[in-house]
């Protein structure tokens, strides 16, 4: 049950970013930043992104009664390479070699602190 709150944080985190960035790329480029400023407060994807943090963190907190800060704190990284993966799919954005490589380093990092 404890690597539930885990993931759960870390997924919910992933969407948070991904979510924030589809509502700020669906605002008019051309607005003046006070326009923009309160269409963030009513565009739902925004909204949407920051309650997904919010959850995100309440499944922290519990991930951290079970798990020690230094074991739990790393696997965190694990969310950089589904938002990643998730702009890629979603936004088309790029994923060089290097992007790629830096996710293995990140996986293997991830799998040595947890079987420690």
């Amino acid at each position: 049950m404890k690597y539930i709150w885990l993931i759960a944080s870390i997924a919910l985190g992933a969407a948070g970013q991904v979510l924030m960035k589809w509502g700020i790329e669906s605002l008019k480029t051309g607005d003046a930043s006070a326009a923009i400023g309160a269409k963030l407060l009513t565009a739902w994807p925004v909204v949407a992104g920051l309650a997904s943090y919010g959850l995100s963190s309440v499944f922290w907190l519990l991930a951290l009664r079970r798990f020690p800060l230094s074991t739990a704190y790393p696997m965190v990284s694990l969310s950089y390479i589904l938002v990643m993966v998730l702009s890629f799919y979603l936004f088309q954005e790029t994923i060089s070699i290097q992007k790629w490589a830096g996710a293995v380093v990140i996986c293997a990092g991830v799998l040595l602190i947890a079987r420690s």
